[in-house]
């Protein structure tokens, strides 16, 4: 029986509403008062009219770039991640790349003598403030970022150069502001330990030399993170600048947020609640360093001192070690000649290559997540803490990642993804769940049965190409053993395919499990393993044979005529008896034989069916007649007709309900079919597609979960062909760019495992087999398995023990032990070759009850 588990719901998007901010405390500073009663406009004068702030949320998914110090190896390694969006920094994490900490850092510049104020970051892309924003990649061989801002109707401009500073835990950024007449100030949101709603606020320092720091309070201990000590965890985050603030307040969410609208300054020493830090960096025009410092345990003075000591460095020198740190990984980096002989495309490649290696943690290594995002995190609620956005680590994305890292020569990277997934994931019965925060606790634990199989291709490309044996690596024979025998019991059928939404027989996943099953009985042939190799590989065999009955419909509907061709996902193994699916996220309801995605190219790319088989011919035309659309940057797929996850016709967040947009993952996924394929069209020649990937990407060169798929307006701004406010960068996008441009130079997949692609590459005797019905058992005792075939040996496994037995004149008998209520009983003829993967096998599998006697 298929194993059930808990699915754990994120807390992150079931609820919109917040916390409100607690009002501010009294406090010494410039002008001692009561936070909240001394409201004026940022330059003095006195404001009517009162502001109450939204319940507070994290932001866009749509990110321009990421940076840390790639330290990873170190013993004292810098632990702060920053991600970018248009004019802010966005969801700093710290100690550990799964753990939010600010929702964004803008600068606010107000007129001196006038009324108006202007905010750096572009919070509501519906409103027209006359901002124009930018953010891009600064070089092109480190991730570093450079963020302007300019007022079309007001002389003023921000640029800011931002760096992590490799010698602590803080993040930096050099400030040149143009403004004569306006005033510039540094405004943090602050969510310390995943939660806006909690946080305490407080400025240090004498008058014209403050800092600023925050902290969560110990109200929702109980829902934190809890450290490796049993400790609850906490985290104190200080803003300061190079020459101290000269104005600095730490308020409420109510006056943080008349502050950022209408420029209204409240005086506050220390607030409570939602907290927002200010502080003023330059009054005129000038340069000047503002830092983010970090430090555990809540201590908001280690976290000041940090924040000023990294604004006070020389930031031409932090910026420099920290290219350099980025240009050393660069040159251990291969470089595929698809892209060596262009500089759009190889500077694309290094900082997908770059992005690759930043996403992994610096405490759990090899644990690299999804998304250093919250998808259309707008309209996600930040209020208490909770399991937010793509922070999480997902053995099947985990495994996109694992082939680009093997293919630019990241061999230890790769093993390090394979070994967390055994140390931190895999359970003692061989199940993986569908992800997991990365200390290895479930997050959501789902059944997916390629997040199973995958980790097996992982073993054995690292084993035939890098000869990377168990005896070199952090995990054992018996956790592929358990796996494989996961798959092979729990298998075909999944409870959840790729996306994560449908139950039954998937292509994509039957896909994963055949080459998973075979690179399995590859390691096991190898290390003597005789009973698992052939039991595997009979399995194996089995799905093959049967996936296109089980999969692809050879009726079709009034929609799609071509037939046979494969769809999204079936229910049960007849593709031709028409169920109705209830699609996800709001989707319609259709005919499941309607239903069309390219999960088949998987049984092309990974080495089982060749391009030119029909049935596969057949999906591809259906494919690109249902779910192919041409943008301005080249074509693009959707996942499947009727997806309801992405942005709804208005372009407003996604939130339960909304339409699914185009994917660059599926560009680089037809590309490589393309590879396969000899007589394609030119606009889908795998380096053209490899071209189209490269201009999904935005100015900071990350490469998106979705682009926008339509010409007409809307108030959110989307550009057809442009990303949306899904997760950007997709840790999968940027590995699909890396992997396919090493496909190209090889002329084919570098995803495909050999013992795949040879075993599926010719036809194999399959001998006859026939099994007695098994009897249901009435007490504890051995079962005589009565066995009839035309191969020379039979092998019965009952859990976990196998019993071998020479055919004489076409029968054999077998006596296996039971016990427990039930029993699985495999049954494999086989004719061994010298070299297993060649032998001729088949499989045969009954369940045995016992009925009590």
């Amino acid at each position: 029986m298929r194993r059930r588990r808990e699915f754990l719901r994120a807390t992150a998007g079931a609820g919109l509403a917040g916390l409100a901010g607690c009002p501010g405390q009294s406090g010494s500073g410039d002008t001692p008062t009561a936070a909240g009663t001394d409201e004026t406009a940022a330059d003095g004068t006195a404001t009517e009219g009162a502001i109450e702030a939204p319940a507070p949320r994290w932001t866009t998914g749509r990110k321009f770039g990421v940076a840390t110090v790639p330290d990873h190896g170190s013993d004292d390694p810098s632990r702060v991640w920053a991600t970018f969006t248009e004019g802010a920094v966005t969801e700093v994490r710290f100690p550990r790349l799964d753990l939010l900490n600010l929702r964004t850092l803008e600068f606010l510049v107000v007129e001196r003598d006038g009324d108006r104020a202007w905010r750096t970051h572009d919070a509501d892309r519906t409103a027209d403030d006359g901002v124009e924003r930018a953010t891009t990649l600064a070089v092109d061989d480190a991730l570093l970022y450079e963020q302007t801002a300019t007022a079309a109707d007001a002389d003023w401009s921000v640029t800011t150069a931002w760096a992590p500073d490799p010698e602590r835990e803080a993040l930096v950024g050099d400030v040149t502001f143009e403004g004569d007449g306006f005033d510039l100030y540094a405004v943090a949101r602050t969510a310390s330990t995943q939660s806006a709603g909690a946080d305490r606020g407080e400025r240090a320092g004498e008058a014209g030399a403050h800092s600023l720091a925050a902290w969560d309070t110990e109200a929702n201990d109980d829902l934190h993170v809890v450290l490796d000590d049993g400790e609850p965890y906490g985290v104190a985050l200080g803003l300061a600048a190079a020459d101290g603030f000269d104005r600095a307040s730490a308020l409420s969410d109510d006056q943080g947020q008349r502050l950022l609208e209408r420029g209204e300054w409240t005086d506050s020493a220390e607030t409570e609640g939602v907290v927002t830090l200010a502080g003023r960096l330059l009054a005129g025009s000038g340069e000047t360093r503002v830092a983010l410092g970090f430090a555990t345990d809540r201590d908001d003075a280690a976290a000041r001192e940090t924040a000023t000591a990294a604004a006070e460095a020389d930031f031409a020198a932090t910026r420099r070690a920290y290219r350099e740190a980025w240009a050393a990984f660069l040159e251990e980096v291969a470089v595929p000649d698809s892209v060596a002989g262009d500089d759009a495309l190889r500077t694309q490649y290094d900082v997908a290559a770059m992005t690759l290696a930043a996403v992994e943690d610096k405490t759990y290594r090899g644990a690299g997540v999804a998304s250093p995002s919250v998808p259309w995190g707008s309209a996600v609620g930040a209020a208490t803490p909770g399991d937010y956005g793509y922070n999480f680590v997902w053995a099947r994305d985990l495994y996109q990642s694992f082939t680009a890292l093997r293919a630019m020569g990241d061999v230890a990277g790769a093993r390090r993804a394979l070994e967390y997934v055994f140390e931190y994931q895999q359970d003692d019965d061989g199940f993986v769940p569908q992800n997991t925060f990365l200390d290895g606790r479930t997050r959501w634990g789902g059944e997916q049965m390629d997040e199973m199989a995958f980790p097996l291709v992982m073993a054995y490309q690292l084993w035939d190409r890098h000869g990377v044996d168990f005896d070199d690596a952090g995990y054992g024979y018996g956790n592929v053993r358990a796996s494989a025998d996961y798959v092979a019991g729990s298998g075909p059928a999944t409870e959840q395919e790729r996306w994560e939404e449908e139950s039954g027989y998937s292509p994509s996943t039957i896909a994963a499990e055949i080459a998973g099953l075979t690179a399995a009985a590859a390691l096991a042939a190898d290390r003597g393993e005789r009973a698992d190799a052939l039991r595997w590989l009979a399995t194996a065999d089995d799905w093959a044979r049967s996936v296109e009955d089980w999969c692809a419909t050879t009726t079709g509907t009034d929609e799609h005529t071509r037939t046979p061709y494969y769809f999204r996902i079936n229910d049960d193994t007849d593709p031709d008896d028409g169920a109705e699916r209830d699609l996800a996220n709001g989707g319609p309801t259709l005919d499941e034989r309607d239903v069309i995605d390219a999960g088949f190219l998987e049984l092309v790319r990974l080495g089982i069916v060749p391009a030119d088989d029909p049935t596969i011919e057949n999906s591809v035309a259906v494919v690109d007649d249902t779910i192919r659309v041409d943008t301005p940057n080249g074509p693009a797929w959707y996942r499947y007709n009727g997806d309801g996850y992405g942005e709804p016709e208005s372009g407003e967040p996604w939130t339960s309900d909304g339409q699914g947009r185009l994917w660059p993952i599926f560009t680089g996924e037809r590309a490589e079919y393309e590879l396969r394929r000899s007589d394609g069209p030119d606009d889908l020649a795998p380096s053209a597609l490899l071209e189209t990937m490269a201009n999904f990407a935005n100015s900071g060169l990350m490469i998106p979960e979705q682009v926008w798929d339509r010409e007409e307006p809307t108030d959110y701004g989307w550009a057809f062909g442009e990303g949306t406010g899904s997760a950007t960068p997709l840790s999968w996008s940027m590995a699909q760019y890396v992997r396919l441009a090493h496909g190209i130079d090889a002329g084919e997949p570098v995803e495909t495992p050999a013992a795949v692609a040879d075993r599926f590459a010719g036809d194999h005797r399959q001998p006859s087999l026939s099994v007695a019905d098994l009897p249901t058992r009435t007490e504890d005792s051995s079962l005589p398995v009565e066995v009839e075939t035309d191969a020379s040996e039979v092998l019965v496994t009952v859990a976990g023990e196998t019993r071998t037995a020479e055919v004489t004149d076409g029968t054999t008998t077998v006596e296996v032990p039971l016990s427990g209520i039930r029993n699985t009983v495999t049954v494999v003829a086989a004719d061994p070759a010298e070299d297993l993967l060649d032998s001729a096998v088949t499989v045969d599998r009954q369940v045995v009850t016992y009925s009590g006697g």
